[in-house]
């Protein structure tokens, strides 16, 4: 079994694709991770992989070890998780960002509405509180997080202003 978390639009073939928002056309299930323990709705080690794209950051640092320690309870040994967050500490140094795109990089504004997608912009309205940053992860930061929840193999890299982690248990 693979999980999408956090999937908005990207719906994934192949993947049980998890949304908070009701809002969204394709979503597999309605989970609000902030609250509702994934473990609630898949047994422990049942999963192969786990994409977790633009959502760890959306949670308090607290929140955000809750939720990769349920990832890990998921994974199967051998299983992996893929992860992308912004990149706190490129952000933060990097000359060519204006000081407006590095706030709204590290801090949200994604509740504003863009004009780009009208199933996200209605989500956006519905649930302005998924949209918001409310953490800043470092390729650091992140491995080390990871580490200590116990995955074996922790690597990433930067793409973009974002940076891929991949983790195995």
């Amino acid at each position: 079994m693979k999980l999408n978390v956090g999937c908005g639009t990207d719906y994934r073939e192949g993947f049980v694709n998890i949304d908070g928002s009701n809002a969204l056309a394709r979503v597999d299930k309605i989970i609000d991770i902030s609250s509702d323990s994934l473990l609630a709705h898949f047994e422990p080690s049942s999963v192969d992989f786990i994409l977790a794209n633009d959502i760890i950051e959306h949670h308090f640092h607290w929140e955000a070890v809750r939720i990769l320690r349920q990832f890990f309870a998921l994974l199967h040994t051998g299983g992996t998780v893929e992860i992308r967050v912004p990149d706190a500490e490129y952000i933060i140094k990097s000359w060519r960002l204006s000081l407006q795109t590095k706030l709204n990089l590290l801090f949200g504004g994604q509740d504003i509405p863009q004009g780009r997608d009208v199933e996200m912009d209605e989500s956006r309205k519905k649930y302005p509180q998924y949209f918001c940053h409310k953490y800043g992860w470092t390729r650091t930061s992140m491995q080390q997080a990871l580490a200590l929840i116990g995955f074996t193999t922790v690597t990433s890299r930067r793409v973009g202003e974002n940076f891929i982690t991949l983790a195995v248990k």
